[in-house]
């Protein structure tokens, strides 16, 4: 595992000694004390990426003994309720995603297999993939239109 930058030491040291029971510490509020690392801008999405993959190798490393729990309102090193609660949480999130990657693979799988069709415009083949002629005549098309 790689070692933690100046950047996400800062962050961690920022969350340690400005640590709360209560108070989660907004990305607005890392910006302002780490200027020099995170900086805020009018479009904060890539202020956000930054802060939450620090906090994703933060929470990876196994040196930090802590872990950061972040929801909407912000960051905070966690007690023991909170963490179980984040990580329950995430781990509902991960069942989602990968329910949703399972009905894709069923989904993937059902390609070319028959099935029963009550009205003229239902193909009773099941394509789950564009075949190659039709992406070569798509681009054929396309290439001609411009």
């Amino acid at each position: 595992m790689k070692d933690l930058t100046t950047a996400q030491w800062e962050l961690y040291r920022f969350l340690k000694s400005n640590y709360s029971d209560n108070k989660y510490i907004s990305k607005q509020e890392i910006c302002q004390a780490l200027p020099q690392y995170y900086e805020m801008k009018a479009n904060e999405t890539r202020t956000c990426r930054d802060i939450e993959f620090d906090v994703r190798i933060i929470n990876a490393n196994p040196t930090i003994q802590k872990i950061i729990v972040s929801n909407a309102k912000g960051y905070k090193l966690g007690t023991q309720e909170q963490v179980t609660m984040y990580l329950q949480s995430r781990l509902r999130e991960a069942k989602r995603s990968l329910a949703h990657t399972y009905k894709l693979i069923h989904k993937a799988e059902l390609n070319n297999q028959f099935k029963i069709t009550f009205g003229k415009n239902e193909r009773n083949v099941i394509e789950t993939y564009v075949k190659q002629e039709e992406e070569e005549n798509n681009e054929d098309y396309e290439s001609r239109s411009n």
